[in-house]
C-alpha cells in the first residue's frame, strides 16, 4: 500500500527540480522516494546541514556555542584564561 506526501515548494525550484530529474532520467516521486529512503537508511539526512558563510558571519561568539548560549564567553587573548592556571603549569 502506497500513501500520499505533499509538500509546497515554489514554481521556480519545482521547474529546476523537475528539469534535473529528466535529465537524470527519473521521476521527481522517484527522486523523492530515492530520498526519503535515504533518510531512513542514515538515520538522519543523507548530507550536512550547515549555515551559509554569510550567516556565520553575523553571528557574534557567544551566540556560536548553541545551547551553551550565554553561559560562558570567550576571551580576546588567547592566553588570558591561562593566567589562572599559572601556578599549576610551573
Amino acid at each position: 500500500m502506497s500513501v500520499q506526501v505533499s509538500t509546497r515548494i515554489d514554481a521556480a525550484t519545482k521547474q529546476q527540480f523537475d528539469k534535473i530529474c529528466d535529465f537524470i532520467g527519473i521521476s521527481p516521486s522517484n527522486a523523492l522516494t530515492l530520498f526519503i529512503k535515504s533518510v531512513i537508511n542514515h538515520n538522519g539526512i543523507p548530507f550536512a546541514l550547515t549555515a551559509p558563510p554569510a550567516m556565520i558571519t553575523k553571528m557574534t561568539r557567544e551566540t556560536m556555542f548553541g545551547c551553551m548560549r550565554g553561559q560562558f564567553t570567550m576571551a580576546d587573548d588567547f592566553d588570558a584564561p591561562l593566567e589562572d592556571f599559572k601556578e599549576y603549569m610551573e
